[in-house]
């Protein structure tokens, strides 16, 4: 699979900043009441905001180009019975093939690394439109409201997904081109 220019541009940005806002997680200090935030959340609080709206261009992009392409749908995989049963086909075969000490090869779209990008993707979403509603929603002294509670509560709890897909789906392009497969050459433009 080749990259156009902008799909590369806007899975760098979404890169950086979704690094970037695990990193500032670690360090920033939550505001509540009679608690001030540290500057890490000022920085986790824009950085998030930005993210939400080239998170959101990437999706349009994405499925925008999916859907001339007839590859979209293989993004979301959960509702369809045919695309489940190419999924579970296209899993076996992965397993069969680590199983031989091998990838499969990434020249091609396949059901398993669209269904894990769309997975991806829908996480980075969600996770920068539940970070900016807290922050346009929460009181100047940190109080949240209790629908916001629940906002926030939820955005803590998606954060461990986030970890796993920004620690495997790097790895996973590495190993691919370690492999041969020369994955990251497609995706930035190397030669």
């Amino acid at each position: 699979m080749k990259y156009d220019p902008l799909t590369r541009i806007l899975h760098l940005l979404v890169a950086v900043g979704v690094t970037s806002q695990m990193v500032t997680s670690l360090v920033m200090i939550h505001p509540k009441p009679g608690r001030l935030p540290n500057e890490w959340y000022g920085v986790h609080e824009l950085i998030g905001i930005g993210l939400l709206g080239v998170t959101s261009l990437y999706w349009l992009w994405v499925v925008g180009r999916g859907v001339m392409r007839g590859e979209a749908l293989m993004l979301f995989p959960w509702f369809s019975r045919g695309r489940l049963s190419e999924l579970r086909a296209d899993i076996a075969e992965t397993v069969g093939e680590g199983v031989r000490g091998r990838l499969p090869d990434g020249s091609q779209t396949r059901p398993l690394p669209a269904a894990v990008q769309g997975g991806g993707l829908l996480i980075a979403l969600f996770m920068a439109a539940t970070g900016t509603a807290l922050a346009v929603g929460a009181a100047p002294n940190g109080g949240l409201s209790p629908s916001l509670r629940t906002v926030k509560e939820v955005h803590e709890a998606m954060a461990p997904l986030m970890w796993a897909y920004l620690i495997v789906h790097p790895l996973l392009g590495l190993l691919h081109q370690l492999a041969g497969h020369r994955t990251l050459n497609r995706m930035f433009g190397l030669r």
